[in-house]
Parts: structure tokens; sequence; C-alpha cells
């Protein structure tokens, strides 16, 4: 990243907007994500060239896997690194008496771009994805690199094989990153355990989503099942956790840490919840991904669910015989996007975000106003720092990609 003696654009921006605020004070504004996105872009690019020469190092063949993790990182919303960064600020009251603090938290921010690529990279090979932000998904990548270079053998389990290990590759150095930030903002045993929570909680999620697939559709726990899927793959290491990774980096107690998952975890779900809408229901040109790929991969989310309470024994079963079919039509894709809105399905889904997304409000006034509580300990921000967590929280919850 950067070097210890070159200030950080994004840290001055910080130091200049929110003043001298003490330790846990109150927060008056918080870094740009666009500012922030640039600083933790910047970072991944110099990191991963780095490597991309070391891999070259150890041969020519592996060239291709420095490439392909540089084109990869490139272009991703960097919600995760934003709310690490936010989660520091929360923490220390954009109190800059730790030096060069930004640096660290840019390193940290980047190892949570890395491992949520990783597992990106590994989900696209689960679901059988053909593209990935509207680009080839990169086991099709090397599927088409093995055609054209005319290896021998069978392209398609190449290009599997490839994913997967460039997917672990990826893994590895996002462990790597992490440690790296750690001689900048200390060792502290909190934010260890909390990353391999976090990295726990993704992985578990994944097979928790894999095995969703497979169960029947009237199955008891279809529901219960498809909000721990939602929770652990997506919710909490989408929002919630880095939230608290940045917080706990930033020195925050338990009580503050609560305060901010009930913050984080709400907003989380509905992050999710607007992602399994997008899924079946999405612009393709604005998700990069075939309209009604949720319903092709029998995604078993929290809508199908919902829409499984109203359906008539005889849509049951038509759902169940599409549902992780990849050769169904359009139109026969249409019939059961048909299903999950005359259901209810989809009305309910949409309730629930804004339930979730009204919690996380809620909270985010509370902080708001106790600016004067007396309780050092009580998380504060100002007026702009609360347009701001609002502004992204409704950009997370109703987003249209």
């Amino acid at each position: 990243m950067m070097s210890a003696d070159t200030p950080s654009s994004v840290g001055t921006q910080a130091a200049e907007t929110a003043g001298t605020s003490p330790r846990n004070g109150c927060v008056d504004a918080l870094d740009s994500p666009e500012s922030i996105a640039a600083e933790v872009s910047t970072g991944i690019e110099a990191f991963l060239e780095s490597k991309a020469a070391e891999f070259l190092s150890i041969s020519p063949d592996a060239q291709d896997i420095g490439q392909a993790l540089l084109d990869f990182t490139r272009g991703g919303k960097m919600i995760r690194p934003v709310l690490l960064w936010w989660g520091f600020q929360l923490a220390t009251g954009n109190d800059h008496s730790r030096g060069n603090w930004a640096d660290g938290v840019a390193e940290a921010a980047g190892s949570l771009e890395l491992l949520h690529a990783a597992a990106l990279i590994h989900d696209d090979v689960i679901d059988h994805s053909d593209t990935r932000r509207g680009k080839p998904a990169l086991h099709r990548q090397f599927e088409s690199s093995h055609s054209e270079r005319r290896y021998q053998g069978g392209a398609e389990s190449f290009g599997v094989a490839a994913a997967i290990v460039i997917g672990d590759i990826c893994l590895a150095l996002s462990e790597e990153l992490f440690e790296k930030s750690q001689t900048v903002l200390g060792i502290t045993p909190s934010a260890r355990n909390l990353r391999a929570t976090l990295r726990r909680d993704v992985m578990v999620g994944q097979y928790l989503d894999v095995l969703a697939e497979v169960v029947p559709l009237d199955d008891e726990r279809i529901g219960e099942r498809a909000w721990e899927v939602l929770s652990f793959k997506s919710a909490k290491y989408s929002v919630e956790q880095p939230l608290l990774l940045g917080a706990a980096l930033g020195g925050a107690d338990e009580k503050q840490m609560a305060e901010i998952s009930r913050f984080g975890l709400p907003l989380g779900q509905a992050f999710q919840l607007r992602d399994d809408v997008l899924g079946i229901f999405g612009d393709p040109a604005a998700t990069g991904k075939p309209a009604g790929d949720d319903i092709r991969e029998g995604k078993r989310t929290v809508l199908i669910a919902e829409s499984m309470k109203n359906l008539s024994p005889e849509q049951i079963q038509i759902m169940a015989a599409r549902l992780g079919d990849p050769k169904l039509t359009d139109a026969e894709v249409g019939e059961c996007v048909s299903m999950l809105i005359e259901s209810g399905g989809l009305d309910a889904v949409e309730s629930f975000i804004q339930t979730k997304y009204n919690e996380a409000l809620s909270v985010a006034r509370d902080w708001a106003t106790v600016s004067n509580d007396a309780d050092s300990t009580r998380t504060k921000i100002g007026p702009t720092a609360q347009k701001q967590l609002a502004g992204f929280a409704e950009a997370l919850s109703y987003r249209t990609s």
C-alpha cells in the first residue's frame, strides 16, 4: 500500500472534515465512499501487481494468475471496504492520534475486498455462472483460453480447476494483506477473532446455500434455511462484520460493538434481500446477470420461501421441477416470475426490506441524538455523518444493480 511516511489523501480529508474530536467523540462527517474506494482500489492494485511479479518469477506460465486477479478485482462496488473504514471512524471519533492510520485501514479494507473476490470466484464455479459484472466468469475465461491455445484435455474442467486454484490464491493474499495492516494498526485479539469469524461465516453460509438448493421445496425448514443462508453467507459478512471489524481495529469496546451490530445486521439483511429480488427481477443490463438467474440456479431464497406459502399444490410442483434447471426457456422463467408476484412473495420481501432498512435508520438517528451525552462509550454522530449513513443504507436497500 502506501509507505509509512506518505500522507493519505483520505486521512487528510477526514482530519479536515471531522476536526480533532477526542477518541469516541462525535463523528461530524465520515470519509466519502468514493474517496475510500479510490484509496483502497489503488492499494489493491499495487499489492496485486507486486504479487503478479512474484508469480512471474516462479514461472512465465504463472503470469495468467496475476493478470486474472488484477482484472477481476477492478470495478467492484467496494461496499465492504467502505463499511470497514466507517466502522473504524465510528469507533475512534476521527481521533488521529494513532498516526498514519489510513494506511493500515486501507490494507485491512483491501483484504476484505480480496476475500470477497475469492468468494465470488468460487461462487461462480459452484453456481455454474457464465457471467460476472457483465463479463465472462473467471472459469469461463480460462475455459476459453484453453480452447484458444489448443491445450489438450477438457476445456471446461481446466477452467473450473484454474478458477478454484486462483480463488484459493486470492483468499491467501487476503490474509497476507490483513496481516500487513496489523503493522500499522497494531495486533488486537478482538480484530483477529472477528476476522476469523467473518471468514468462517461466509464459508459456512456458502455450504448452507449449496445444501438449500437440493432440499425439497416442501421441507418444513425452508424459510428458516433461507434466512440462515441470507444472514451468514451475505448479510453479516457484507455489512455487519466489516463495520465491526473496522470498529475493533479502532479499539471499540463491547458496548459500542453491540450498538454498531444493531445498525449493521438489519442493513445487511436488507442488502441481501434486495440482492435476492434482483437475482430474479433485476435488469440484466444493470446487474450483469441474465434475467431470472436465481431460478435457473435453484436458489431457495426468502423470496421463494415466502411464495411457497400461497402457491397451489400444482404451482409448487411446477416450481419444484423448474428451480435449478439451467435449460429453462425465457417463457418458463417468466411463468415462475409471475407466480412469485401473484403469490405475494415479492410484496413480502419488499416489506421485509423496508422493515430492516427502517431498523438501521432508527439506530443512526439514535446516534445523532446523543452527541452531547456524557457517556463517552456511546457512538455519536453529527448531521452530516447521519445523512451519509442514511444515504448509504438507502443505496444498499434499494439499489438496481
